[in-house]
């Protein structure tokens, strides 16, 4: 409980100051240095996103916003093979300067060749789809698109394809991706047919 003395509690969905919840139960406006807990019942494991809904433009673009990654009961999360990335708004200049994990710059990736790794994608910049794609050179490597806001794809739609997905505002992805061989590999983040705004190596050992 923080210490607004106050929760929500319920399905997944919007938390809005003043409007989320029912009778005496409704989220309060959070107070500088004040904190408020919400309680979701999730239905499913799979890639979420959380983010305010309270002046969007200028919390937005101050980092108010994140993932939440839901496993199966029992499940743990590994560092080592599961990556997550989201990619918002630094500021409200036009163009936009996209920030990924809050950073314009990345550290290298170590990834261990020949153990399927899980890369988590995120958009939740305020207009602009974004294209997140891995590669050798300029040779796509190759993944499987596994997820889809938060939900698994079926069998028909999880095909091993080059590794590029465009994501809308808003939207998550999830690609599984196993390295054949040692080698470096180069994940990028820009608008679909635009300049790269974002890179990070990807070594594999």
């Amino acid at each position: 409980m923080g210490k607004s003395g106050a929760s929500a509690s319920g399905p997944t969905g919007s938390r809005v100051a003043g409007w989320s919840g029912a009778g005496h139960r409704v989220a309060p406006e959070i107070q500088p240095g004040d904190s408020f807990t919400a309680h979701l019942t999730l239905r499913r494991a799979g890639t979420f996103i959380y983010h305010t809904h309270l002046n969007d433009l200028e919390q937005l673009t101050s980092g108010m916003y994140g993932a939440i990654v839901v496993l199966e009961p029992g499940a743990h999360f590994d560092p080592a093979t599961d990556h997550v990335y989201v990619a918002g708004w630094d500021g409200d200049a036009d163009p936009p300067h996209i920030l990924v994990n809050g950073d314009s710059v990345a550290r290298p990736l170590e990834v261990a060749a020949g153990v399927a790794q899980r890369f988590r994608f995120v958009n939740i910049g305020m207009a602009v789809r974004l294209r997140f794609s891995l590669a050798a050179d300029s040779v796509p490597a190759v993944w499987r698109q596994v997820a889809k806001d938060g939900a698994d794809l079926p069998a028909a739609q999880s095909k091993p394809g080059p590794a590029a997905i465009v994501l809308s505002v808003g939207e998550t992805a999830d690609a599984a991706f196993l390295a054949p061989a040692p080698g470096t590999y180069r994940l990028t983040v820009g608008p679909p047919g635009g300049p790269v705004i974002w890179s990070q190596a990807v070594n594999a050992r």
